[in-house]
């Protein structure tokens, strides 16, 4: 246990060993219920082109080239994060099994390639340990993206689900995607909400449903206005 220590906290090995020191720490955290499992969680693409905000962009005829290479780059990168199921497996989830994939190659390179703990053998250690990681972590996905799915579908919503009350779960829900939940005389309902306009709800909220996105398959919500 002790030479596990010590290798593990060796200079070859120290970074990824942090990394999932505190990768650690924040699944305890969760588990205690002193963070939202959303939190850290990012969201890709948010833009005014993607997200239907308010972006005025002025573009003339000797700026066409650099907004097609920039577009295009954008397609890039999406494809490389629909490959690797960010966005559909919850980002800390999916980086979770990377850095523990990535601690276990790097801890087993570096002591059988790399005894002598050369930090200049580390560094070919850690990228081919990151590569194989990548791929491992997409191996793993593949099933939780189902799972993950099951849990938020939400086929079983009322056919009339516009203009019922709904309840805020998450952190905060702007023109930032969050989720928010509808009561039914059996279990509740989560569904994927964005605000309308600029208000901003916070965990615990009660909101109305005014819309759908039957694109994205995201909810509109809006503040309650009682009539005094």
């Amino acid at each position: 246990m002790i030479d596990l220590i010590q290798t593990a906290f060796s200079p070859v090995n120290a970074v990824v060993t942090v990394l999932l020191i505190l990768n650690v720490i924040y699944w305890i955290t969760v588990i205690l219920g002193a963070l939202d499992v959303d939190f850290l969680d990012v969201e890709l693409f948010d833009s005014g082109l993607e997200a239907g905000g308010d972006v005025d962009v002025d573009v003339d005829v000797d700026a066409e080239g650099d907004l097609d290479l920039d577009m295009s780059q954008h397609g890039v990168l999406r494809s490389i994060m629909h490959f690797f199921y960010v966005g559909e497996v919850p980002i800390m989830l999916l980086s979770s099994i990377l850095i523990l994939s990535m601690w276990m190659l790097c801890m087993f390179g570096n002591h059988y390639f790399n005894p002598g703990s050369s930090l200049l053998l580390a560094v070919p250690v850690y990228a081919i340990s990151l590569v194989a990681s990548l791929f491992i972590c997409r191996i793993f996905a593949m099933p939780l993206k189902k799972v993950y799915e099951m849990f938020n579908k939400d086929y079983n919503a009322p056919r009339k689900v516009i203009g019922r009350i709904c309840t805020v779960v998450t952190t905060s829900v702007s023109d930032k995607m969050g989720q928010a939940e509808v009561k039914t005389k059996g279990a509740p309902i989560v569904l994927n909400v964005i605000a309308d306009g600029a208000h901003v709800f916070h965990k615990g909220d009660e909101a109305v449903i005014v819309g759908k996105d039957n694109e994205k398959g995201t909810y509109t919500i809006a503040p309650l206005e009682l009539e005094k």
